[in-house]
């Protein structure tokens, strides 16, 4: 008996693994602090990046002398200035309308911002408004960017409200007034360019020295016939 308390007073008395208990104890709380904080220093740098773009980019609107960007050619001018934000053409929504200056006016802009639904198919356009509104009007922007978490399972990550594929959103807002003058969409510069080197092949009338299938020279040379009866064959009928 007195072996075994002699045996209980010499373990009592060690001090062998105190480091592992507070290490075990104390680690988990510092790495939460740790991911919680460069998660919070994160979306910060994904935010003031955002909001950095919008303003560059809407810039350009005010000042675009009535030819407003179009919604393809915004968000891509959005994207280039906010490189941190991974997938940025796929995940950027952006709103553009009127406020009207009337009592109660605000109340059509204060509803939730409009996001992507990166699971849809359909045109991003289809479910956000693009108004460039008209000379004088006040205008407000607000772009949506979804990013996704870097440690979803600790810290803020957890708190985000976040969409079914764990995208939170983004949002940046920004007003302004319209410059006095019309105002119009330019035309989207890569639709432009698609158009200008699209298929250029045989328009279906010949030049009245190529055969045409089905059809002989005299036919196919329809073209060059200036006639007033001609012409007027092609649009009455006789």
């Amino acid at each position: 008996m007195s072996s075994l308390f002699r045996k209980y007073r010499s373990f009592k008395d060690q001090q062998d693994g105190n480091a592992t208990i507070e290490f075990v104890f104390l680690f988990p709380a510092f790495m939460f602090l740790f991911l919680t904080g460069f998660e919070s220093g994160y979306y910060m740098v994904r935010n003031v990046m955002l909001e950095r773009a919008v303003d560059v980019a809407v810039r350009d609107v005010r000042l675009g002398n009535g030819n407003v960007p179009s919604f393809v050619a915004l968000k891509q001018r959005i994207c280039e200035q906010a490189a941190i934000i991974p997938d940025c053409v796929d995940s950027v929504q952006i709103e553009m309308q009127p406020i009207a200056i009337a009592p109660g006016g605000t109340a059509a802009v204060r509803t939730a911002a409009k996001c992507v639904d990166k699971m849809s198919n359909d045109d991003p356009l289809t479910g956000t408004t693009y108004d460039v509104g008209t000379e004088n009007e006040m205008m407000m922007v607000r772009v949506c960017a979804l990013s996704q978490p870097l440690f979803p399972s600790t810290g803020i990550g957890v708190g985000m409200q976040m969409d079914g594929e764990g995208n939170y959103a983004i949002v940046a807002t920004t007003a302004f007034v319209n410059e006095p003058g019309n105002r119009v969409i330019s035309p989207d510069p890569i639709a432009a360019a698609n158009a200008a080197n699209g298929p250029q092949g045989n328009n279906g009338f010949g030049n009245g020295d190529q055969d045409a299938p089905g059809n002989s020279l005299e036919n196919n040379g329809a073209e060059n016939d200036q006639t007033p009866g001609s012409n007027q064959s092609l649009f009455n009928g006789g």
